[in-house]
């Protein structure tokens, strides 16, 4: 077979680097209501995934340049995963080659493909160091946007959001699940601003120990962060959409997103794709509720696909979705 030539051409000095989880996905979806403890009748699906691996691929399919740090085991899945995220058009050179098993996420789908449970493997993501973020510190210093996500253990966090804030690169991050959101509490502990935190309803309360979802809990959980050194908190909500807060000169901008209009085929992906599109518009040079838009317009492109990542992402389709989504809610 052919390779598919990259998207984009490999560049020493990309526009993004990302550093955070590559594993393969299962993703299983049962035929009607899942039912615990017991057999259930569906289907599985194998693909790419990882949110670090996830957000690199969307980005590149979206025309950014974008380099992937990432530990793979040397096995079939970790050389399926360099090969075919590398014809996608990221930059794994980079990669961290480990000893143990590349990376699996497991996820239980229900009939309407919305996610039910998942379990993560991810001990190959252990190898992430401080040291060797610091090996790869010239690729960080001169990239224009880092985006990390939560399967980087926390130590290594710090270090790749030191060398950037000393560079003046933004730092955005994704928790990734509500046991590893406390990795944003360790980089935000010792003084490290965050451009943008990503997390779910149930990662946010954990963060920040408040409850309950109405606005106003969402107001009070996301100014507990920005006292705390994040800039912009983007709390994905699912079919109800999202909450977007941006902090001030003294005053934050609080506003709930609606989703854009889309067919549910299968939900896996979409909030690192909801990810990707919003760092293209910051890229871009659009203050985040803009690039809000841009990332909305992607999670809707990625949720009409039983990819994890859909392969007709692309810059013209994220634009076309983007004005379609604020006609439809201005409407």
């Amino acid at each position: 077979m052919m390779n598919v030539p990259p998207i984009n051409p490999r560049v020493d000095n990309p526009a993004a680097v990302v550093i955070g989880g590559a594993n393969i996905d299962y993703k299983c979806q049962t035929g009607s209501v899942p039912v615990p403890r017991t057999s259930n009748p569906g289907r599985i699906v194998t693909s790419l995934g990882g949110v670090g691996r996830n957000v690199a691929e969307n980005l590149a399919r979206m025309g950014t340049s974008t380099a992937l740090i990432t530990a793979l085991g040397t096995d079939v899945a970790g050389d399926r995963i360099h090969r075919d995220t590398e014809n996608a058009g990221v930059d794994l050179r980079h990669a961290i080659m480990t000893s143990h098993r590349t990376g699996t996420y497991t996820a239980i789908l229900d009939a309407s493909g919305d996610l039910y449970i998942a379990v993560s493997e991810m001990d190959a993501m252990n190898d992430v160091t401080p040291a060797s973020i610091e090996d790869r510190r010239a690729l960080i210093a001169n990239a224009q946007i880092l985006v990390m996500d939560c399967n980087v253990p926390a130590d290594a966090m710090v270090r790749a959001a030191e060398i950037a804030q000393r560079c003046g690169v933004p730092v955005l991050v994704d928790p990734v699940s509500v046991a590893k959101a406390q990795c944003i509490a360790r980089v935000l502990a010792v003084g490290l601003p965050l451009h943008t935190v990503t997390p779910g309803l149930e990662e946010l309360q954990q963060l920040t120990g408040a409850s309950g979802s109405s606005r106003a809990d969402l107001c009070d959980a996301a100014s507990r962060l920005h006292a705390a050194g994040a800039q912009n908190v983007w709390v994905s909500l699912g079919i109800n959409g999202s909450f977007l807060s941006a902090a001030g000169d003294g005053t934050a901008r609080m506003e709930m997103i609606a989703a854009a209009p889309a067919t549910l085929v299968d939900a896996t992906g979409a909030g690192d794709a909801m990810l990707a599109g919003y760092v293209v518009g910051i890229l871009r040079g659009l203050d985040p509720f803009a690039a809000a838009r841009y990332g909305r317009a992607a999670a809707a492109i990625t949720i009409e696909s039983s990819a994890t990542v859909n392969p007709s992402i692309n810059m013209a389709a994220l634009l076309d979705r983007a004005g379609r989504s604020i006609e439809s809610s201005e409407a």
